[in-house]
This record gives structure tokens, C-alpha cells and sequence, in this order.
């Protein structure tokens, strides 16, 4: 028994040995780190300042990192509240060690309302500090006194304005901008002026597309920024289709030689200004005929040029295109010819616009008309007689002239 009870007390003082024991198999399992919590970072969106019409400075601090490293950091803005960062960000422009930063707010729209955000980026997400609100500063603006736009062809058109006062800041560029849709700018489609400063300037508009209605607004731009004028509507007319015979000599002499070769530039550059500038559709002869005084045509389409080179050119080739019209040639003419003046109400308002004036009307007789009728040289001062001749052309045809097809919008 006693054996028995000394076999108990000896078993039980190895194990408590062996459980105190640090030698092998008695190291126990150390215990997991407790991971730190992560949360947002706290920040503050600091006061806007420095607001121009185009740019303003902004800026922020970081408070608390939220337990994770920042990232990323700037400010976000909209022109509706509550920015985020699928609005406009910015990134910083300084950062100091005690978390604060700025930001330069740039491309931004004169007399306009933003709201911003400071924005702070960690392991745990995103987080936008206080939004506030500021106007960006109004232009001083340019003003401008407005022409009837009136030189409208096909493809291309023309406007005149007058750029009158700069703002308070001298004008650097100005010009012509238009769209499909109203109150274009010049991210859209521009042509620039070559001039600067106030004054009166025709700008260009190319590249249009036929019986297509057009906004366009004269713009110009200082240190302020970009003033635009109001809007104009247009609407472009039905491109031209003039084609021609130009009946040669199988085999001309150099005289002959010489005069086809004038009047081949005069024909090509004639059928631009036409089928720029009217809608009219004609095929017309074009014949060399030394024994022709000047030069002639009808209705139907013959044109005869005689030996005068003063007459082998643009201005004599479009006025005798007018006559395959119907001026001075139909008996539509003649009856809009009273007392010696043109009756048509389409082209004497245009006659008008052309001269700024009130109450003059197109003069005429059985065969010609001017102003604008390019009846001899010394009329043409500039190319601007030719458009001017085609755009009245084009008016007459509205008044009822069908000889090169009829008017239609």
C-alpha cells in the first residue's frame, strides 16, 4: 500500500515539474498583435481668397490622418454643392508639416458661383472637409454695336461689328464665333481678326454647311478674360449649280490662245462667287467672238466675249452672267423697272443694309441696274462688289427673277 501511494505522489510531482519546466516542448504560444483601428482622416477646407474671373486660391488642413498614411489631398469644386471628387479636383500646390496645404483653382468662368471642398485620401477612404462657396469676378466687359448680318452664302458667311469699348483692359484678340447651337464661344468654331484694340472688323465664317441654320456671337478677350456680343441667327442658303460649255477653236491661234486663257480664270472664278454666294442653277456657253464689241448674252445661257481684253475678265463675266438670269433680258425686268428704279422688295432691302441707309431702291433700265450691277471696270473698288453683286442677284431671285431656276428656301 504504501508502495502504491509513494508511486501516486511521485507521479504527480513530474507533472507538475514537467507543466513549470521551460526546457523543450514547455514554451507556450506568444499572442497576436491587437490590430490598431483606421478610420477617415479629419480635414478642413480653409477660406477662399485671392478670386479673380478666371482662377481663385484655396486650400486645407489635415487634422487627423485617421490612423493611415494620406495619400492624397487637394480640393474638389462644382458649380452645384456638395463637390466630390468626380467633379473638378486639384491637386496641391504647397504642403506644410503641420498638415495645411493650397491649391490653385484654375479655368474657372467670370461672374460664377462655385462650391469646393477640401479632400483628404487614406486606407479607409475618402473624406471632405467643410464645402464653402464664392462668385469668381465679373469682366469688365468689352461692348460691341452689331451689324445686320446680311453676306450669307452656302458655305460661307460674313458679319460685321464694331467692337466699341475694351472694358477697362486693351483687347487681344477678337473675332467671330458660331455653332448649331445658341451662345457659342470660342471652344466652338472662331475666326479670329487679325486686328486688335476697339474698332470695326468683318469676321469670316467658313466651312458652313447649305440651308443649315447658325448661331454666331463677335467675341473679344482682355486680361479679364472673353466678352461675347448676343446672338445672331442664320441660316445658310442652297449652294449654287452653275455649269458651263466653253466652246474653243480645235485649233486657235495665239490671239485666241491668249484670250481663252483670260477668260477660262474669269468663268472659274465667277461660277465660285455664284455658286457661293446665289442659289441659282444654270448652264451657260461661253464663246470667244472677236467681232463682238464688249461683250453680250441672253437668257438662255449664250454668252459672246469680243477682242477687248478690258472686257476678258470676273467683273464683265458675272454681269453677263446677270444678263442669262433674266436681267435686262426677260420681260419680268422690265416690268420691275418703274420711273427708273428697281421694285423688288427683297434686294432694295438688302440695297439698304449694304449701304447702311433707309428708303434708296436698286436704279435700273430695260437692260442694266447699279449700284452693285458691275457695268464697267471702274465700279469695282474690291472683291466686295462681286459678293455684293451675287447677294442682290440672289435677292432679285426671291423677288420673282427665274431665269437660273426658281428661288427657293
Amino acid at each position: 500500500m504504501r508502495r502504491y501511494l509513494l508511486f501516486i505522489v511521485t507521479l504527480y510531482s513530474s507533472l507538475y515539474l514537467y507543466s513549470c519546466s521551460k526546457g523543450d516542448g514547455g514554451a507556450t504560444t506568444p499572442e497576436e498583435p491587437v490590430a490598431l483601428a483606421v478610420s477617415l482622416a479629419t480635414i478642413t477646407t480653409a477660406d477662399i481668397h485671392t478670386i479673380t474671373t478666371v482662377e481663385a486660391q484655396a486650400g486645407g488642413r489635415v487634422i487627423n490622418s485617421g490612423g493611415s498614411t494620406v495619400t492624397e489631398r487637394g480640393m474638389v469644386l462644382s458649380t452645384v454643392p456638395l463637390p466630390t471628387i468626380n467633379h473638378t479636383k486639384f491637386a496641391t500646390a504647397t504642403v506644410s508639416g503641420d498638415g495645411s496645404f493650397t491649391s490653385r483653382l484654375t479655368g474657372l468662368s467670370a461672374s460664377t458661383k462655385y462650391y469646393v471642398r477640401a479632400f483628404a485620401i487614406n486606407a479607409a477612404g475618402i473624406a471632405y472637409g467643410n464645402e464653402l462657396s464664392f462668385t469668381t469676378a465679373s469682366i469688365g466687359s468689352a461692348t460691341f454695336n452689331l451689324a445686320p448680318l446680311f453676306i450669307i452664302g452656302s458655305s460661307l458667311a460674313h458679319w460685321e461689328v464694331e467692337l466699341t469699348a475694351d472694358g477697362g483692359d486693351p483687347v487681344t484678340e477678337r473675332g467671330l464665333c458660331w455653332s448649331l447651337t445658341e451662345n457659342p464661344t470660342i471652344a466652338d468654331n472662331k475666326s479670329i481678326d487679325a486686328g486688335k484694340g476697339i474698332g470695326r472688323y468683318a469676321g469670316a465664317m467658313t466651312g458652313l454647311q447649305p440651308q443649315t441654320e447658325y448661331y454666331v456671337r463677335a467675341y473679344a478677350k482682355n486680361a479679364g478674360g472673353v466678352s461675347y456680343s448676343t446672338n445672331r441667327k442664320f441660316k445658310t442658303i442652297r449652294k449654287g449649280n452653275l455649269t458651263y460649255t466653253f466652246n474653243k477653236s480645235a485649233t486657235p491661234s495665239a490671239t485666241e490662245q491668249a484670250a481663252y486663257s483670260r477668260l477660262q480664270i474669269a468663268i472659274d472664278s465667277a461660277v465660285w462667287y455664284v455658286n457661293n454666294y446665289t442659289s441659282a442653277v444654270k448652264h451657260v456657253w461661253v464663246n470667244y467672238v472677236p467681232g463682238v464689241a464688249t461683250a453680250d448674252a441672253n437668257n438662255e445661257g449664250w454668252m459672246r466675249f469680243g477682242s477687248g481684253e478690258g472686257y476678258q475678265n470676273l467683273r464683265t463675266m458675272l454681269h453677263e452672267l446677270n444678263h442669262t438670269f433674266g436681267t435686262g433680258t426677260t420681260s419680268w425686268w422690265t416690268g420691275k423697272i418703274v420711273g427708273g428704279k428697281y421694285q423688288g422688295n427683297f434686294a432694295n432691302e438688302l440695297l439698304n443694309k449694304i449701304q447702311k441707309s433707309t428708303g434708296v431702291q436698286i436704279s435700273g433700265d430695260t437692260q442694266h441696274w447699279w449700284p452693285y450691277g458691275l457695268n464697267q471696270n471702274s465700279e469695282v473698288t474690291s472683291s466686295w462688289d462681286y459678293v455684293f453683286n451675287c447677294l442682290l442677284i440672289e435677292q432679285m431671285r426671291k423677288d420673282g427673277l427665274s431665269a437660273a431656276g426658281t428661288w427657293t428656301e
